[in-house]
């Protein structure tokens, strides 16, 4: 008896420790709408789903390539460029097919996944220093196709154009959290429920033991890439919708918040490991905080310093977290 008395307090402190940042998210919400009853307004909320929702599926592409132990510093170039290739092949080009366009365009994202991991898994390159040169490659690559300007509403857009960032599905749920749902549910499928899916934390773990068991772990580090790139392309897409426009430095500046979602994720659920579904939890409390600081003080400032005590919070706790389950 005495033994069930004390599971019950184990089993509800390890759930706390498991999902103190969905409760954290929740309680940021409160003190926010206590601060500023507008904050809680549903409009206000979706409003704020929508505004994490690129950075979240860009965390969830950086999601994968984190799992096999590497890291991607053109993300954010990658975000940039799909912007603007979407807006030139629909504004200068004579091809006008939306969906035809989105495929192209995420075709050459995923083939800028492909060079990196060759850069990393063919040359041998440490994939930093690869995905850092990358990132200059595919940031000039984004100015030539515009001139290094900025392409604003140009009128041979479709119709079409603004819908992934600014329609609504059933004219409620903004398309940007219907994105987001679908890449997160298929990328946790996949690392979850697959055995090629799992492969990518085996690699990431211990690579040693994976060439021992037969399992490929550059062909993982490149589908971690690819899938990267994809991701980050499609984040690119949506940017641009939603702000009908396009910018060739505007994605850069999405890096270091997708980069905090997937730190802040690895405190959740699967506690030292990057997951999906704290990938979106963290893209949420991102997007809270940033949201919440808008509507109570105008000090730019100020967010920077919560922008980046944010990702040093997270990046402590990872170090701190997997120490201690090294020492076990």
């Amino acid at each position: 008896m005495a033994d069930k008395n004390r599971s019950k307090p184990e089993f509800f402190g390890g759930m706390l420790a498991r999902r103190w940042l969905l409760f954290f998210t929740a309680a940021t919400a409160i003190v926010f709408g206590i601060i500023s009853p507008a904050f809680l307004q549903v409009t206000n909320l979706l409003n704020i789903l929508s505004n994490a929702c690129i950075v979240g599926v860009m965390g969830v592409g950086l999601t994968c390539i984190f799992a096999t132990g590497e890291l991607d510093f053109s993300a954010g170039a990658q975000v940039s460029l799909a912007s603007c290739l979407m807006a030139v092949i629909l504004g200068r080009t004579s091809f006008h097919n939306y969906i035809g366009a989105v495929l192209l365009t995420l075709l050459v994202l995923g083939l800028v996944g492909i060079y990196n991991a060759f850069l990393h898994v063919k040359i041998g390159i440490p994939a930093f220093i690869a995905t850092l040169g990358t990132s200059y490659l595919v940031k000039g690559a984004a100015k030539a196709l515009t001139n290094s300007k900025n392409v604003n509403n140009l009128s041979a857009w479709p119709k079409e154009f603004t819908f992934m960032g600014q329609g609504y599905l059933f004219g409620i749920i903004p398309m940007p959290v219907v994105i987001l749902v679908i890449a997160g549910a298929l990328i946790l499928f996949y690392t979850e429920y697959t055995r090629a899916g799992k492969y990518l934390y085996a690699v990431g773990a211990n690579p040693t033991a994976c060439d021992y068991i037969g399992i490929d772990g550059r062909m993982q580090k490149v589908k971690g890439f690819v899938i990267t790139a994809v991701l980050c392309g499609l984040a690119g897409i949506m940017q641009g919708s939603q702000m009908n426009a396009a910018s060739p430095t505007l994605g850069e500046n999405m890096f270091v918040p997708a980069l905090t979602t997937v730190f802040l994720g690895a405190a959740y659920g699967k506690i030292g490991v990057f997951n999906v579904p704290g990938t979106l939890v963290g893209a949420v409390l991102y997007a809270l905080i940033n949201q919440g600081l808008l509507m109570i003080t105008s000090e730019l400032w100020l967010k920077n310093y919560v922008q980046g005590g944010m990702l040093l919070f997270a990046l402590i706790m990872v170090v701190v977290i997997r120490s201690k389950g090294h020492k076990k």
